[in-house]
């Protein structure tokens, strides 16, 4: 692994860490919401969630800001995010990679 790809993964690491869950005031890590993160060596970053609350609008709403924001971390090319664990995740899925 390149220098570049290393500080690519600390800077979506960051992000990632400071995301607040809109319920609980809480970081995405404590609230295990981010299942698996890849991030390949030309900037693309898929994540894999599960919603802690899967009929909620805002959750879906908060999803797609995180989308918007990991897309203008310097060096990623694309973000891809997979919903899983909730009713109606492909659904969500489709929802947020339009």
């Amino acid at each position: 692994m390149g220098r570049k790809h290393a500080a690519l993964q600390r800077r979506v690491a960051r992000v990632l860490g400071g995301w607040k869950d809109p319920h609980h005031d809480r970081p995405y890590p404590e609230m295990e919401i981010v299942q698996q993160v890849t991030i390949a060596e030309d900037g693309e970053v898929n994540l894999t969630v599960k919603p802690t609350r899967p009929h909620c609008p805002c959750c879906l709403m908060d999803l797609d800001a995180l989308r918007l924001r990991l897309s203008e971390v310097k060096g990623v090319t694309f973000v891809q995010i997979n919903v899983e664990g909730i009713p109606g995740a492909p659904r969500w899925t489709r929802a947020l990679n339009r």
